[in-house]
């Protein structure tokens, strides 16, 4: 767990007060410990995605929360879709096979009406 003196160590132009303002927002969600805010290595990774949306992209401060939760879903669909394909990955050949068949019936289909 790293200390917001810390997150503010290792993030370019980031200052305690923008951190915080993040933190309230619901932006980021570090853990809190014994009075203290603690943030792992996510909360890390998306402090810099918002530093880069705010700062590189000059995102607004109302469009931010959308770009996150779009971003959090996108996260979501992509864990859900390993877990499907090792879940297929696991099966027997012929069922493979005949998962594989539909899918491809199912997306000629969706392009055909599309």
């Amino acid at each position: 767990m790293i200390s917001e003196k810390e997150v503010i160590r290792r993030i370019e132009g980031l200052t305690i007060r923008r951190l915080r303002t993040w933190v309230t927002r619901g932006w980021v969600e570090p853990t809190r410990a014994e009075g203290n805010i603690r943030f792992r290595e996510v909360d890390i990774a998306r402090i810099e995605l918002i530093r880069q949306l705010k700062s590189d992209m000059d995102i607004n401060n109302a469009a931010v929360p959308i770009v996150l939760s779009l971003i959090d879903q996108l996260h979501g669909v992509r864990f859900e879709l390993r877990s499907l394909a090792q879940a297929i990955e696991d099966q027997h050949s012929d069922v493979q096979a005949a998962i594989l068949s539909a899918h491809d019936i199912r997306k000629r289909k969706d392009t055909d009406e599309g």
